[in-house]
């Protein structure tokens, strides 16, 4: 087995996600850490982060070496990958003690379309043929090394997203402090499901006072004059007037707008339109363009959180 990058779970009403909806689905807490893999190649264990693979000094390494049923479970069933958030601080600190330098399985995926298990009881776990194995098998299998997990929320048939916002929003709050509010949000799975690319996303919702909270963070910086050129620059050139007036021309064009289509037609409008006036207006600076571009795409986010896993800057649906 080789170095298989983790799915990119898509904001909740991305077209990549058409449809997810329309059956039962497994709500789970979204945890703010770090997105680790564990599998075997050669009959070694090896550790992963979301991007590159890891020696064997890194602290999450070091963990998996440090509880041996990890091993165990990828040992004796060759095939699986379990990728897990490692928590470590990040932006949410309101999590219990017992969460830090602790690590979460969230998925359990399956390269051999075949693989079964005996539990412990002699009941044959099977992975239904999906390389993404539904929650109520791996759970029972990971039950069966001791390896820890994140449990769902709420399993909802058709949920809808003021079920699902209202849940990120005030019912999330799986190892956090009690009294200290909720998580980061949630991630919606339906297992089975394949949008009409024949492709499997999951989708997330992201808490209402997180996304304030990094919004007023943001803001903070700027009024503190700590910030970047290129965020300064994504401030004065991407406008509400502007992103909505994009916006506008891709729902007349469209009928509906895709958060995709809508964040690459505003990075080239501030390439196309604002990057002669940028040069000028600041002596031919050097710029980090990706920097730039994340900074631009995350004002777009912003300014039509609906698009993004929140609810409209208004207040409507």
């Amino acid at each position: 087995m080789t170095f298989i990058k983790y799915q990119h779970v898509q904001h909740f009403g991305a077209d990549e996600t058409e449809g997810l909806t329309d059956g039962v689905c497994y709500i789970f807490p979204k945890m703010d850490g770090s997105n680790m893999c564990a599998y075997t190649e050669d009959g070694e264990i090896r550790c992963m982060s979301r991007n590159c693979i890891l020696d064997g000094d890194h602290p999450f390494t070091r963990y998996v070496k440090g509880h041996p049923e990890i091993g165990r479970i990828l040992k004796e069933n060759p095939g699986i990958r379990l990728y897990g958030e490692w928590m470590t601080p990040h932006a949410v600190r309101s999590y219990t003690a017992d969460t830090w330098e602790h690590w979460f399985v969230f998925e359990v995926c399956s390269e051999n379309k075949h693989l079964e298990h005996m539990t412990q009881t002699g009941e044959i776990l099977t992975c239904e043929g999906e390389y993404y194995i539904p929650y109520d098998i791996y759970s029972r299998l990971l039950d069966d090394y001791g390896v820890d997990y994140i449990p769902p929320l709420a399993v909802i048939d058709r949920p809808n997203g003021n079920d699902i916002q209202k849940m990120a929003d005030e019912d999330n709050v799986w190892h956090i402090t009690e009294g200290q509010g909720c998580g980061e949000g949630v991630v919606v799975k339906r297992y089975g499901y394949r949008n009409r690319y024949g492709e499997t996303y999951w989708a997330k919702v992201i808490n209402t006072q997180f996304r304030t909270m990094r919004l007023k963070q943001r803001h903070r910086r700027l009024s503190d004059g700590d910030t970047t050129l290129e965020e300064v620059i994504a401030e004065n050139v991407v406008t509400l007037d502007l992103v909505n007036k994009e916006y506008a021309k891709i729902a007349e064009t469209d009928g509906k707008v895709n958060q995709g289509k809508l964040l690459g037609i505003v990075w080239k409008c501030v390439i196309d339109e604002f990057i002669w006036d940028i040069l000028k207006k600041y002596r031919n600076p050097v710029i980090d363009f990706g920097r730039l571009r994340d900074s631009c795409l995350d004002l777009v986010k912003e300014m039509r959180p609906e698009l993004f896993g929140g609810v409209p800057l208004d207040g409507s649906e």
